[in-house]
């Protein structure tokens, strides 16, 4: 499988946030609508199969996206990615630096989905994460943020900045909640009427308090546009 235009790779947030919604099925919606996949490495069927099934407290979770696996609506990659991945994690945790020592900042699943990127050539990636989404998107925001929450000057390498942003130059990130407007979009809460736009509100706010990031402004901007729209 190589350079799918329409095929995703996800990571276990984004998974978690959609199971903890019960939208998970609305990514069947939109494989139905086009001819994609949605992949995940085997670190995130770990993270988000494997280790939490044996939790009771996470278990029914699990089990949710396990069943999605078993029908084929997400399909984990057999493409061994971990010994590129921990180049790429060596790289993105050697970014920025605070009081002389490096910031861990990508873990090993999030870092196969990038290793999987690259090496499937797929630049769409369903991620909730905001930390590795500011890596990618906005470096500098990140490092302001951090500089802020620790309050002490973060200092960076330049040299593997660089070789980070080439690597992820070429990726679109999507969250969960732009998941769900896209099956929205595609008809997954048309069998609710009048009540099809108030539900899809109502799940964005949802996936926002599950752990998506989405802001608050966000959410009333689109809103209110489809509802002057319609």
């Amino acid at each position: 499988m190589k350079g799918g235009g329409t095929d995703f790779i996800c990571d276990s947030s984004s998974l978690i946030s959609l199971t903890d919604t019960c939208f998970l099925p609305a990514i069947s919606t939109i494989c139905s609508s086009f001819d994609g996949s949605f992949l995940i490495p085997k670190s995130v069927e770990a993270e988000s199969v494997t280790t939490p099934v044996k939790n009771k407290a996470y278990a029914l979770n699990a089990l949710r996206i396990k069943h999605a696996i078993d029908r084929g609506i997400l399909k984990v990659s057999p493409f061994d990615a971990s010994m590129h991945a921990s180049q790429i994690m060596e790289i993105a945790n050697n970014v920025f630096f605070l009081s002389g020592k490096p910031m861990p900042l990508l873990h090993q699943g999030e870092s196969e989905i990038l290793a999987l990127c690259d090496a499937l050539g797929i630049n769409n990636v369903l991620i909730d994460e905001r930390t590795t989404r500011m890596l990618i998107e906005s470096p500098l925001l990140l490092k302001d943020h951090l500089a802020k929450e620790f309050k002490k000057n973060i200092g960076t390498n330049e040299e593997n900045l660089g070789k980070f942003q080439k690597l992820t130059s070429s990726l679109n990130l999507f969250r969960s909640s732009e998941l769900l407007i896209l099956a929205y979009e595609k008809g997954y809460f048309s069998s609710l009427g009048a009540l099809e736009l108030d539900t899809l509100e109502a799940g964005l706010y949802s996936l926002k308090y599950s752990g998506c990031a989405i802001s608050f402004e966000e959410i009333v901007t689109f809103v209110e546009s489809v509802r002057e729209s319609g």
